[in-house]
């Protein structure tokens, strides 16, 4: 799901989004929770899955539209982790 996440991304026409991307970006345009009731009442890891999905698909975004790489990783240190993390998860698994 990760990888699916950087991958579409990164290719969109190519790459469809993940399941929880797009779960993620439905609850968000609604404003609302996947199931009804609290986050306490969500399906165990889903909630998540789907931020994991958000936060990876917003980082590589960020990064391959950014014109200027070495300022980038200066201001988002924290997106920064993530794209390498990305980038660790492909070169482990090929």
């Amino acid at each position: 799901m990760i990888l699916a996440a950087a991958d579409h991304a990164e290719n969109p026409k190519k790459h469809p989004p993940p399941p929880e991307l797009e779960l993620a970006w439905q609850c968000k345009a609604l404003n609302t929770s996947p199931e009804p009731g609290g986050i306490r009442d969500q399906r165990a890891g889903e909630v998540r899955r789907m931020l994991t999905a958000l936060n990876v698909y917003n980082a590589v975004k960020s990064y391959r539209t950014s014109r200027d790489l070495n300022t980038w990783t200066d201001n988002y240190p924290e997106q920064w982790k993530v794209v390498e993390e990305v980038r660790k998860l492909r070169k482990e698994l090929g």
